[in-house]
């Protein structure tokens, strides 16, 4: 009889929490959060652009790319709907305030903001890495590239190369290696550009302490541009001399017959080819957009990646991998976020050797091809 009515007893205890259960109030701390439910949905479309960096269209097709960060709900508590999500991240990326602020303005935690940045920028390398992963081109994409630079005046070029350095927090046991000679802790985005301006290349993660021109030759573009079929067997002839196809750098990168740079700046230098060297640099220019719109975009790479330096490459690279995206779908960048720049950007980019390396025969005669023909 006692076993019974415990039984039946228990019995009635499950019924009961199964009856409630969907009733039961929600655990989590209750805070407010107007900014997104509210505010974003009742202001026009430029009020959107503004906080997340994106029009409301592209924010609708990004969702669709990253959906996999959907949650469900459960009978604990209700999930952060997709798009909330999404916005958390966008707003954090393209924001500088302080990750306390974000949650407080979102009604979430600080920890909750710091998981989902990273997830976001998980899935974003997960589902669009085709945004940047443009090497090695398919033949009609190199023409295309070579296209946009001939009508540059560079025939042959690829892309142009430059680095920039993103400030971090590294770990007390490594931090000297992300030292720059700034005096600032930071890793090192290396990126070739097209004439676009888009990303065709990231390199992300190289220490502050080093330079371009090493983390350019320990990369996998330069042993592309120099053993890929496609790359080194595209060639065209002037003056009798086969052009291979090459990318240019500044000279803080080591010169070669792929890589060329301004020549060494001496008195004895001809004045056709300080002219030849004005139109590398006015070239260079591609690069410097790219980053500068990247930034203005991005505003936390201005001021810098506050999550672990492990977690920094793949912040940087989602940015990258989202300026592709959005270049791509003409989602302009606004005007006053480039005026921003000036603001964010609290520490001065590193400078870099010049790097003396004109010992190359072929690259040296490829070189005073281009610029007898940058005359014409």
């Amino acid at each position: 009889m006692i076993l019974q009515h415990l039984k039946k007893k228990q019995l009635l205890c499950l019924e009961i929490l199964q009856q409630t259960a969907s009733q039961r109030a929600l655990w989590k701390l209750k805070r407010r959060s107007q900014f997104w439910e509210i505010n974003c949905n009742r202001n026009n479309d430029q009020f959107f652009k503004e906080h997340f960096r994106m029009s409301r269209a592209s924010f609708d097709v990004l969702c669709g790319l990253v959906n996999k960060m959907k949650r469900a709900d459960t009978n604990w508590r209700k999930a952060i709907k997709l798009q909330k999500r999404v916005a958390i991240a966008l707003f954090t990326l393209g924001s500088s305030l302080k990750y306390r602020e974000i949650s407080e303005l979102f009604g979430v935690g600080i920890s909750t903001v710091c998981e989902i940045v990273y997830e976001f920028c998980e899935e974003v390398w997960k589902t669009m890495s085709a945004y940047i992963n443009k090497l090695p081109p398919k033949k009609e994409e190199l023409a295309g590239y070579i296209s946009g630079f001939c009508k540059l005046g560079h025939p042959q070029c690829m892309g142009v190369i430059d680095g920039y350095h993103i400030k971090v927090r590294p770990n007390a046991a490594v931090a000297k290696e992300y030292l720059n000679n700034r005096g600032w802790y930071s890793i090192i985005l290396l990126a070739l550009v097209d004439y676009r301006c888009r990303f065709l290349y990231v390199n992300i993660g190289a220490p502050g302490l080093c330079n371009y021109s090493q983390t350019y030759n320990a990369s996998a573009l330069r042993v592309l541009l120099n053993n890929n079929e496609l790359l080194t067997g595209y060639k065209k002839e002037i003056d009798g001399v086969e052009i291979p196809v090459y990318i240019i750098g500044d000279s803080s990168f080591e010169f070669s017959k792929s890589l060329m740079t301004p020549y060494p700046v001496s008195t004895s230098l001809t004045e056709n080819k300080k002219q030849f060297n004005n139109k590398l640099l006015t070239c260079k220019k591609v690069v410097d957009n790219a980053f500068w719109h990247l930034k203005a975009r991005f505003r936390r790479l201005g001021i810098g990646i506050d999550n672990r330096k492990g977690n920094a490459p793949l912040i940087i690279r989602s940015t990258c991998i989202l300026y592709n995206f959005l270049n791509e779908i003409n989602d302009n960048i606004d005007e006053k976020w480039l005026e921003m720049n000036q603001v964010d950007t609290n520490c001065q980019n590193p400078t870099n050797t010049v790097v003396y390396c004109d010992d190359e025969p072929f690259a040296e005669e490829i070189r005073d091809t281009l610029c007898r023909f940058s005359e014409r």
